[in-house]
């Protein structure tokens, strides 16, 4: 099921574990919550590390394309 960015914010909701790695991974500090919609749901909130979003094509190219939300972000 292919999934599409909707939104990537500064991370302000109460996930306090990488949605991505899960809490075993320890990524800290959690940077950003993403918005993801597909075929089965049309709002999937993640809260990510700065790693998710440097590894992940997609979450690179929606920031590419949206500089202002990118501005937002601290890159820890």
């Amino acid at each position: 099921m292919e999934s599409r960015i909707v939104s990537i914010v500064a991370h302000v909701n109460a996930t306090h574990a990488c949605s991505a790695h899960g809490a075993g991974a320890g990524c800290a500090p959690l940077i950003a919550d993403v918005v993801l919609c597909d075929a089965g749901s049309d709002h999937v909130e993640w809260a990510v590390c700065a790693r998710w979003l440097r590894e992940n094509s997609d979450a690179r190219a929606w920031l590419r394309t949206h500089p202002v939300e990118a501005a937002g972000l601290d890159p820890v």
